[in-house]
C-alpha cells in the first residue's frame, strides 16, 4: 500500500521539542494522531512509502536486538525506499514519522520501558533527530534507514547478509557506520565487509574489529580508492587486515 511521506512545520518541529514535558501523557498513550491531519503536520513530501509494510514493525524488547534490528532495518529500508540520503537528514521528516505513522514501534521500542525521570531525555534521543550522530544512531526510524542504505549500498546483491555482518554487535554497527557514513567511502567498505564474511577472526572481538577498522584508516589516508578496481581495493584490506595480526601474533 503506498500513502503520501508527510514533515512536519519548522514552527511545528520547534513547539513538539518544546512541549515535551508538557506531553507525557501523549507519549504514554495514544500520541499525536489526533494531529496528523492538521495544516503543520500535513505537509507533503511528494513521495510515496508503504505503510502497510512500515506498520509492520517489530516492536518488542528482546535481550538480544540484533536479529529484530535486522528485520526492522530491512522493513524501514524497503517501505521508505523513495527516500535519498540528503532526504534521510530532514529531521521533519523522522519527526513526524516517529510521532504519528510509527509512534506506535517507537513508543513500545523505546519509550515505554523508561520511567517518568527518563522519559523526556529518551523522546529527545529516539523521536526527534537534530544531528547527524542523533540520525544515523538514535533516532527509533532513522537509524534503521541507514543500516539498510549502507548496506544496499555497499552490497546490494546481498542486503540482509551485509546487515548481518552490519548488526552483529552495538559496537561493530558503531565502528563501521561511522566510518563509511559517507557513501563515497562505498569501495573501500564494501571490501571491508567482504573481509568480515571471509575471515571469522575480524568480528571474533570488539578489539579485533576496532583495530581492524582503524587500520582501515590510518593506512588509507591519502587513498582514492574509487579510482581503485575491485581486487585493488580487497588487497589493501587484506594487507590491513595482515598488519593487525601481527600485532596481536606479537
Amino acid at each position: 500500500m503506498a500513502a503520501q511521506l508527510k514533515y512536519l512545520s519548522d514552527k511545528a518541529l520547534a513547539e513538539l521539542r518544546g512541549g515535551i514535558d508538557a506531553n507525557h501523557l501523549r507519549y504514554r498513550g495514544e500520541g499525536f494522531a489526533d494531529l496528523a491531519q492538521s495544516p503543520a503536520w500535513d505537509i507533503g513530501l511528494g513521495i510515496e512509502y508503504d505503510d502497510a509494510l512500515l506498520a509492520t514493525l517489530d516492536k518488542s524488547r528482546p535481550q538480544v536486538i540484533a536479529g529484530i534490528d535486522l528485520e526492522n532495518s530491512k522493513i524501514v529500508g524497503q517501505a521508505l525506499s523513495r527516500l535519498t540520503p540528503t532526504l534521510a537528514n530532514e529531521e521533519r521528516i523522522w519527526a513526524r514519522l516517529a510521532h504519528v505513522d510509527a509512534f506506535d514501534y517507537s513508543k513500545a521500542r523505546w519509550l515505554d520501558s523508561e520511567g517518568d525521570e527518563k522519559l523526556s531525555a529518551s523522546v529527545e534521543k529516539h523521536m526527534f533527530a537534530s544531528t547527524q550522530t542523533g540520525i544515523r544512531d538514535d533516532h527509533s526510524l532513522s537509524r534503521l534507514w541507514w543500516n539498510y542504505h549502507i548496506a544496499k549500498t555497499c552490497q546490494p546483491n546481498d542486503i540482509e547478509g551485509a546487515l548481518a555482518l552490519i548488526l552483529k554487535t552495538t559496537d561493530i554497527r558503531l565502528n563501521f557506520v561511522e566510518r563509511i557514513w559517507m557513501t563515497s567511502r562505498r569501495a573501500i567498505a564494501s571490501a571491508a565487509l567482504k573481509a568480515m564474511a571471509e575471515d571469522a577472526w575480524v568480528t571474533a572481538t570488539a578489539s579485533n574489529f576496532r583495530d581492524f577498522m582503524k587500520a582501515l584508516n590510518r593506512f588509507g589516508g591519502g587513498i582514492v580508492f574509487e579510482a581503485l578496481d575491485a581486487a585493488e581495493t580487497e588487497a589493501f584490506v587484506a594487507r590491513c587486515l595482515a598488519e593487525v595480526k601481527k600485532k596481536f601474533a606479537a
